[in-house]
């Protein structure tokens, strides 16, 4: 797969890429292997309640050398909300998601039936112009190890 940036450094379009292509086309350096090891970590924790889909963007879906931390944005809308009561409580405290964020480097974004902002507002930059995110399918997430 050819992945192809704009002249800001922005995805041109969606694409979708499996785990082994995300850490060629964006673990380029230790920063960014480590920011996809986290992201696994999520991935997998959403994938167990149900989540079959996941995307990436902001700066870490571009050619930025070190971006400050990844977006990552969960289709909820087939999600056992009561397992992922159980086993990520903090996804319900959004205090607990903003230590997450600032200790971890990772913002954890969500779109359901009901809203589907996060999920806009991820695929825009903040002067308005579309950006490609990176759509991961979630299926075998937990055979995955890297």
């Amino acid at each position: 797969m050819k992945v192809g940036f704009n002249t800001n450094g922005n995805l041109h379009k969606t694409i979708e890429l499996t785990f082994d292509e995300l850490y060629e086309y964006f673990g380029t350096n230790p920063a960014r292997k480590k920011k996809i090891d986290t992201a696994i970590l999520f991935l997998k924790l959403f994938s167990s309640c149900g989540c079959t889909t996941a995307y990436i963007g902001g700066s870490f879906a571009s050619t930025k050398a070190r971006p400050a931390d990844i977006d990552l944005c969960f289709d909820l809308r087939k999600i056992d909300y009561g397992k992922l009561e159980q086993v990520f409580p903090d996804f319900f405290d959004p205090n607990k998601l903003g230590a997450i964020r600032k200790n971890l480097d990772c913002h954890i974004l969500f779109f359901d039936q009901e809203s589907t902002y996060l999920f806009d507002m991820l695929k825009a930059g903040r002067e308005g112009f579309p950006k490609g995110l990176i759509k991961l399918n979630l299926k075998d997430i937990d055979s995955y190890d890297q």
